[in-house]
């Protein structure tokens, strides 16, 4: 705790012998635990040093000897974009493979029949945020957004996206606020539109079968994808297709086969076992079930021919290489990871003297049936929760208008008192739609954890000013523009405009009628 330069500024002025009396009995919890399961969500991988302290979870289990036993564990949760990790979604080699790894390289490329060279491997993926800067400086003339709305989230990139020498194509069911910024749009078939398989958190494959037929045009992503193949007419080194299945079955067995050998392997599923029910990775033929739990016995991937990194420094995002990492010789033990902890870029000053947060959305307990009534075609009125000390200070009363103001951006709400800490603006995102995520969003600093490369907007310094009550100036009729937002703005577009030439398809036609429904 110490050592956290900017501890009690950010904890809004508290008195810091509360937050080490917090400390101190959350450590008296953990560490008389018989049991213990931990989950590391979205907003935690999101927040200042993400990755260093999603290892100090990790670290926890670790020491504790929590994991690998009934009872306990830990679920490192990243959220959208951040599933199948084992088959290569965030950028990284299929199979949990090691990019640094010339022995991991050489294995794709004899499973696929190309030149090791055709394989990049020669640095770490490129992160989103990274690729977007690119593609803001003119480096980058194509991208192609698949399953994702970033224009709803990510302030500026609405500009980014509209840019004339860069080619925009946007793949997804439903016309998003970045689809109506697209040069084509490729209409995608929905989850119960195609067949194929999901991993849970605990490791366990599902098979979903299509319930229904994609309305219009819509066809599925793989389908999509293998049409594009087709056309680009992907060759191996001996003049054959690169890519053979036709189906998702045939494509699971593709996959199968590059996942053998590895932490992942799969070749012991098949769709006809999926439909009795659930497999876990690893499972192997010979294996009538997966593996219930992993690091039974204390045992880890970390030999140097098994983990997916060589390391990186969690401070700097420096890759450690093999050369580190084969003389520290883990020999299937694990590694306790640590950093010093440094303040957010973002603290609060005598000129921004309160944090800004935000809650994350929570889901419903149960999908909608059959006979729910429909959800309201609007969220209820955003707010912003403060601690009643501050509104004290501020001459804030419950239900008055205030204006949250950062170096980059404005937000509008009505005040609500709660047991908020002290010195912290909360303003929760339950309920609320995209533009009410977009307008907070416009109040940060656009930054990345260094190991994970995630975009970090958790936290901002920020001031705050009554702007009068609620009756008298509705949040609704505030001023929305350039650099000044209202968390009331209209759904799906605060000066967002669709390109004239957008189509729906390769070939035109007109959009699946959802679309309609956005």
């Amino acid at each position: 705790m110490a050592g956290c330069r900017g501890l009690s500024r950010q904890a809004g002025g508290g008195d810091l012998r509360g937050a080490g009396r917090q400390i101190e009995q959350a450590a008296e919890i953990l560490g008389a635990a018989e049991r213990l399961v931990s989950t590391v969500g979205q907003a935690f991988l999101g927040s200042n040093q993400a990755t260093a302290a999603a290892c100090q979870v990790n670290n926890v289990h670790l020491l504790r000897g929590m994991l690998g036993r009934p009872g306990a564990g830990l679920f490192q949760l990243g959220g959208p974009g951040c599933d199948a990790l084992e088959a290569g979604s965030a950028a990284d080699l299929p199979g949990l493979r090691n990019w640094a790894d010339t022995g991991h390289v050489r294995e794709l490329a004899d499973l696929w029949n190309v030149d090791p060279a055709v394989i990049p491997h020669w640095g770490p993926a490129t992160h989103a945020t990274q690729i977007l800067r690119y593609a803001e400086e003119g480096s980058v003339g194509l991208l192609w957004i698949t399953a994702s709305d970033p224009a709803a989230t990510m302030p500026g990139l609405d500009r980014i996206l509209a840019r004339e020498d860069l080619f925009v194509v946007v793949q997804d069911p439903y016309l998003t606020e970045t689809a109506l910024l697209a040069d084509v749009v490729l209409p995608a078939a929905a989850w119960g539109e195609k067949t194929g398989t999901v991993t849970g958190a605990d490791r366990t494959v599902h098979l979903c079968e299509k319930a229904v037929e994609p309305p219009g045009e819509a066809r599925t992503d793989l389908d999509i994808l293998l049409d594009y193949a087709r056309r680009m007419d992907l060759r191996d080194r001996d003049g054959r297709p690169l890519v053979r299945w036709t189906d998702a079955e045939s494509a699971f067995e593709a996959w199968k086969a590059c996942s053998r050998g590895r932490p992942c392997d799969h070749t012991g599923i098949t769709y006809e076992r999926l439909r009795a029910g659930g497999i876990q990775w690893p499972c192997m033929p010979s294996s009538s079930h997966g593996v219930e739990r992993l690091y039974a016995g204390g045992r880890f991937a970390t030999g140097p021919g098994h983990c997916q990194t060589f390391g990186a420094d969690l401070a700097t995002g420096a890759e450690y290489g093999e050369e580190r990492y084969r003389a520290e010789n883990p020999g299937g033990r694990a590694f306790l990871h640590a950093a010093d902890c440094e303040p957010s870029p973002e603290v609060a000053d005598d000129e921004y003297p309160l944090v800004f947060t935000v809650s994350p959305r929570r889901f419903p307990a149960r999908p909608a049936r059959l006979g729910d009534a429909p959800p309201e075609p609007f969220p209820g009125q955003p707010h912003l929760e403060l601690h009643p000390g501050d509104a004290v200070a501020l001459g804030v009363e419950d239900g008055d208008l205030v204006r949250v103001e950062s170096p980059l951006g404005v937000l509008e709400a009505v005040a609500r008192l709660s047991g908020v800490r002290p010195g912290v603006v909360l303003l929760p995102l339950d309920g609320q739609d995209e533009a009410v995520t977009r307008a907070a969003a416009e109040l940060t600093l656009t930054a990345w954890d260094p190991v994970s490369r995630r975009p970090l907007r958790t936290a901002a310094a920020v001031r705050l000013v009554k702007a009068g009550r609620c009756g008298d100036a509705p949040v609704g009729d505030a001023p929305v523009g350039e650099g000044l937002y209202s968390a009331a703005a209209t759904r799906l577009g605060r000066g967002v405009t669709a390109r004239p030439e957008v189509t729906t398809a390769a070939g035109g036609g007109e959009a699946p009628e959802r679309y309609e429904e956005v």
